[in-house]
């Protein structure tokens, strides 16, 4: 049973020696991201840029009593899909590490960032957003995806964002995932696509289509987790009670399973998005200041390990 925790993300940010992960904010004009920005620089581990309109930065960060110091970097860019942009360029440019959404949709944050030429993405790259929960009386971190960035994705962009939470997994240190496959029910209904489709995951993994993975479904949430759930139904195998993370079958279901956690369940959240070059730090604009910290403190240590080459601890 893996027993990582947020405060050992925290850690890991600080593992690289030489210098602090340099995370561009965009649009910065926002409070909560402000100070989840200035506890990740007081823990040590990063070097805020803040791109966006500068008299409002200033104002929050004067309102806000936010302490800063020379490391930090101003950009005055006062459109907010051109500092996403700016954002951008900073990273082609080896100027910033990593790059968080700051106070923009979603949808034009992402829209910018899949521009073919004002952009970051790939096209060899497939992008899916990762959720971390540390819950109270919880046994272990539970990883959700996809809670904020592919809509509906199809069977095939399954299995990338599949093989995107496994890879996470693996870098904080889980040898092998347990993934559950999240659905109403465990049978398998024609008429329900979704059955369909997640007996034929469960069947590619049977064959050794996810590597270093146990992957089941479709599982209900309560089987998924709850090994107490599984006896009673008698549902047996590898993933059933024990799942490390769960895969939803679009992001209405996703979200809605995240943000419960978080608001209902009193969970501590960390949320980014991989599978491109850099990890993109995804926080909804109702977390704390200290959930931001938490996702800044694992883009951080994403970024650390792949620049060191080392594995988690």
């Amino acid at each position: 049973m893996h027993q990582w925790t947020h405060e050992q993300f925290l850690k890991r940010a600080k593992t690289k020696p030489d210098r602090r992960c340099r995370i561009a904010l965009a649009p910065a004009q926002d409070e909560p991201f402000l100070q989840g920005v200035a506890l990740a620089s007081e823990a040590g581990f990063l070097q805020p840029i803040l791109i966006g309109n500068e008299r409002r930065i200033h104002e929050i960060i004067d309102r806000a009593d936010i302490r800063i110091n020379a490391d930090w970097r101003i950009i005055h860019e006062p459109d907010a899909m051109d500092a996403v942009a700016h954002a951008a360029t900073l990273i082609k440019q080896g100027e910033a590490d990593s790059l968080m959404r700051g106070r923009i949709v979603v949808y034009d944050f992402f829209k910018t960032l899949f521009h073919p030429e004002r952009g970051l993405r790939d096209r060899k790259q497939f992008w899916s957003q990762v959720g971390i929960l540390q819950i109270p009386d919880f046994p272990r971190l539970l990883i959700i995806s996809d809670c904020g960035l592919n809509v509906n994705p199809d069977l095939h962009q399954k299995v990338r964002i599949i093989e995107n939470a496994v890879d996470l997994a693996h870098s904080i240190g889980i040898t092998t995932p347990r993934v559950a496959l999240l659905a109403a029910v465990e049978a398998v209904y024609l008429k329900m696509p979704v059955l369909v489709e997640e007996s034929i995951l469960a069947h590619f993994s049977r064959r050794g289509g996810f590597k270093d993975a146990l992957l089941d479904g479709p599982l209900s949430l309560d089987l998924a987790i709850s090994p107490q759930a599984a006896e009673k139904k008698k549902m047996t195998g590898e993933v059933a009670g024990r799942a490390d993370i769960l895969i939803v079958n679009n992001i209405y279901v996703g979200n809605s399973l995240y943000k419960s956690l978080v608001t209902l369940g009193k969970a501590q959240a960390a949320s980014v998005v991989v599978g491109g070059h850099v990890p993109v730090v995804l926080p909804s604009r109702s977390e704390s200041p200290q959930d931001v910290l938490h996702s800044l403190a694992l883009a951080a240590g994403l970024w650390a390990q792949r620049t060191t080459g080392e594995g988690p601890e």
